[in-house]
Order: structure tokens, then C-alpha cells, then sequence
């Protein structure tokens, strides 16, 4: 075995533990808000607000990791603070202002780690080129998906309280497996290299939104996940609408979660063959194929069939973007790039997206009427790509 399949393999159990942790609180924190006799308005409000704090958030850290401290030492910081957070958050539940203050802080210290793992993946495949993205966001997927069925069940025979036990317990298992994790240039004992100076934030902030293929990336990203967060808020709400429950929305996610897995897995192979920006360009003609055949699904069997394209969707997507993120930005804006990403992609498209179905949703009266708009964003996605190619701005 390798040190790179080794260090690889160190990485997966990074993610793996770490989106176990998350899928104990981010799965359910809007089932256990309005368990505690919040309406279902008040929990989408929070949730809203969430999503601006983490799309704030993340440049931020990623400033910081360029031009102060190390992802290790971020991340562990920031875990640190989310393992008693986590304790306390159904203690909080008694009073709305002190909910609110936690989940605040929770995003803070744990919901923009995702970010930060990928920023710290991009940073550690400079000095080890064949550290598969890949495989470690693959091993996400998969974990999250198994994990966040047995929370579940946790949760039904034992409390909500119990699950955040044990979601806190593994925030410390990440914590171990974090500071157990070298980087090669630590293993090579290179000589200390000469200070370098540090960037401002308009510095930064230049550089990085100076990079035009960056930033037609960036739009591409940001509109495709305009539809892809509608998708994810409202497929349950068509699933309904077409005679299916809870238990089959339960289901129906999982299935999507565990098919992005084997791409996943092989996305890393595909893009040392087939450049980048044409497997952007391939991901985002699966998305409109999933978007419009959602659309026209006419049963329970099919719509579920149909979101299995994430597989070839966003699980080909989002680790050829990271690749890609990695292959045409400057090292030293390069996490303030990964995390600045995360943040629009993950963040704010999430919040414009789900402004813009319940908009159309209450216009309409009618979810199919949500997808016609994803259907609209990801065809918008494509013709933004193929502006790239025809001005020549992709790399």
C-alpha cells in the first residue's frame, strides 16, 4: 500500500466520522425544533437565517487559514466548541432567543466544516498530488446516508438528546483522527521556508475574483444549485402530493445519498483522462435530464428511479469543481477560493433557491411549477458553460 492510498484512507476516516457527526444534527435539527412545539414557520425562519451566517461565515475562515493558521488547528478549534454546543443545544429549546444564540453558534463551529475539510483536502493534494477527493467525499456520502437512518432509530426509541450525545461523541473521534493526520510536507521535514507576507483582505478578495475562470465556475456552480436546493426542498413535498409518507421520503433520500458513492468513487480516474471542464459540462446535462424528468414523473417508482441521476449529477460535479478550484486558482487565495465557493454554492444559492419555490409555490399552488424554475437554472448553468467555451475562458 502507498502513502498516498494510506494518507487517502486517513482523510476518508476524517470525512466518514465527521459527516456521521453532522448527519446527527443537520438531518434532524428541523424535526427536533418543531418537536419542541415550534411551527414549522419559526423552524424555516431559523433555518434561513442559519444559511446567511454560514454564507458569511466561510470566506472568512478561509482567509484565515491562507494567511494565519492551519486547517488542522482551525478545525480542531473549532470542534472543540461544537462538542458542548452540541450537548446544550435541547437545553436551549426552553426560550427562542438562547435557541437561536446556539444554532448561531453551531454554525459557526460546526455546519461550515464540511468547507473546511474540502479547503484542507485542496491544500494537502499540493504536496501529495494522488490524495483522492474523490473516494473521501465519497466515503461523506456513504456515511452520512447509513448513519443518518440509524440516528433516526436512535431517535424514535431514545430521545433526541440521546442522538446529540452521541453526535458529540464523534465530533471527538474527529477531533483524534484530525490531529493524528500529517500532511507529507510534514513528513519530509523540509527547511522552514522564508516568511511570506500576508495578503490583505482586499488583496485576497482581488486576486481571487480577478480569476475569470474562477469566476464563470463560480456563477455556473451558483446557478446550478439554485436548483439543485429547490429540488432538495421540495421533492418531498411532490412525494406527498403523489401518495407517498414520511417513511418513503426517509428512503427516497437515502437512495439519492448512496448513489452518489460509486461516482464518487471513480470521478478521480475520470479527470486525469477528460479535463475538467467538460465533465462540468456532462454533470450539468444530467442535472437538466433529472430536473425535467422530475417534472414529468407521473409515479412514485419513477421519481425515485430518476433522482438516482444525482449519482451522475452532482456526485461527478461537485468533486470536478473542487478539482478544478484547486487546478486555476493561486495557492496563497487558494482555501479563501475553496471556502468562498462552498459558501455560494452551499449558502447562498440555497437561500435564493428556496426564496424563489416558495415564491412560485404560493403563486401557483402547484410544486410541479418548482420545477419547471430548477429546469430553467441548470439550462441557464449550460449555456453560461458553453459561453466559457466559446470565449475561450475555460482552462
Amino acid at each position: 500500500m502507498t502513502k498516498s492510498v494510506k494518507h487517502t484512507l486517513h482523510v476518508m476516516l476524517l470525512s466518514g466520522s465527521f459527516w456521521i457527526a453532522l448527519s446527527g444534527y443537520g438531518a434532524f435539527i428541523v424535526t427536533m425544533i418543531t418537536d419542541f412545539g415550534y411551527s414549522a414557520t419559526t423552524a424555516s425562519a431559523i433555518m434561513t437565517v442559519m444559511s446567511v451566517v454560514a454564507f458569511a461565515v466561510q470566506p472568512v475562515t478561509g482567509y484565515l487559514c491562507d494567511n494565519y493558521f492551519s486547517q488542522r488547528t482551525v478545525f480542531v478549534t473549532l470542534a472543540c466548541f461544537a462538542i458542548p454546543l452540541c450537548l446544550f443545544l435541547q437545553t436551549s429549546m426552553v426560550s427562542l432567543p438562547m435557541l437561536v444564540a446556539v444554532m448561531f453558534l453551531l454554525t459557526v463551529t460546526f455546519r461550515q466544516i464540511p468547507g473546511l475539510i474540502d479547503s484542507w483536502i485542496v491544500r494537502m493534494q499540493k504536496d501529495d498530488p494522488d490524495l483522492n477527493y474523490g473516494w473521501c467525499r465519497g466515503t461523506a456520502s456513504l456515511t452520512y446516508a447509513a448513519s443518518a437512518m440509524v440516528m433516526g432509530r436512535i431517535t424514535a426509541a431514545f430521545g433526541h438528546h440521546t442522538r446529540l450525545i452521541i453526535t458529540a461523541m464523534f465530533i471527538a473521534c474527529t477531533i483524534v483522527v484530525a490531529l493524528t493526520l500529517q500532511d507529507k510536507k510534514t513528513e519530509r521535514k523540509e527547511e522552514v521556508p522564508a516568511p511570506v507576507r500576508k495578503l490583505s483582505t482586499k488583496e485576497t478578495f482581488r486576486i481571487m475574483l480577478g480569476n475569470t475562470t474562477y469566476l464563470l465556475l463560480l456563477v455556473m456552480a451558483f446557478v446550478i444549485f439554485l436548483g439543485q436546493t429547490s429540488t432538495e426542498t421540495f421533492l418531498p413535498t411532490l412525494v406527498k402530493e403523489m401518495g407517498g409518507d414520511s417513511g418513503f421520503v426517509g428512503t427516497m433520500f437515502s437512495i439519492v445519498a448512496f448513489s452518489e458513492v460509486p461516482a464518487m468513487f471513480l470521478v478521480a480516474r475520470v479527470l486525469k483522462r477528460v479535463k475538467a471542464k467538460y465533465v462540468l459540462t456532462f454533470a450539468a446535462c444530467m442535472y437538466l435530464l433529472r430536473m425535467v424528468l422530475t417534472f414529468f414523473a407521473k409515479d412514485l417508482a419513477f421519481l425515485v428511479a430518476v433522482q438516482a441521476l444525482q449519482g451522475l449529477s452532482y456526485a461527478v460535479f461537485w468533486p470536478a469543481c473542487m478539482n478544478y478550484v484547486r487546478e486555476i486558482t493561486e495557492e496563497r487565495v487558494r482555501s479563501t477560493s475553496v471556502m468562498t465557493f462552498s459558501s455560494v454554492t452551499l449558502g447562498a444559492s440555497g437561500i435564493l433557491g428556496n426564496a424563489a419555490g416558495t415564491l412560485i409555490l404560493s403563486l401557483t399552488d402547484n410544486v410541479r411549477a418548482v420545477f419547471i424554475f430548477t429546469s430553467c437554472m441548470v439550462l441557464v448553468s449550460l449555456f453560461i458553460s458553453f459561453y466559457g467555451y466559446v470565449k475561450k475562458i475555460w482552462k
